[in-house]
């Protein structure tokens, strides 16, 4: 995964897609479709990777290649990913366990 130019999610339906935090915790840019649940929040509305329209292949063609023409930086990317790791995550539980939200 480290060594690809782009990856590619192209399901329909998600829960959350660990393998979008794991090809940015690589450095690769990612690319998805804007399925329910999961991918928008990763990638935070399209700021760490483009999001096309799911069933329409069209957009994710054109999604794919913006992305290989202008990627958006590895450091940034793994910056992004850190967001899920289990230490933020962890912490992120106890913020709302302890403020009682």
């Amino acid at each position: 995964m480290s060594r690809a130019a782009v990856f590619v999610l192209s399901s329909r339906l998600e829960g959350f897609p660990n393998v979008l935090v794991e090809a940015m915790a690589c450095g690769t840019p990612v690319v998805s479709v804007d399925c329910p649940s999961g991918p928008r929040e990763i990638l935070a509305g399209g700021r760490y990777g483009k999001l096309a329209r799911v069933g329409d292949p069209q957009d994710l063609a054109t999604a794919i290649l913006k992305t290989l023409s202008s990627p958006i930086p590895k450091s940034v990317l793994k910056k992004r990913s850190q967001k899920f790791s289990i230490d933020d995550i962890t912490q992120q539980y106890l913020d709302i366990l302890v403020s009682g939200e």
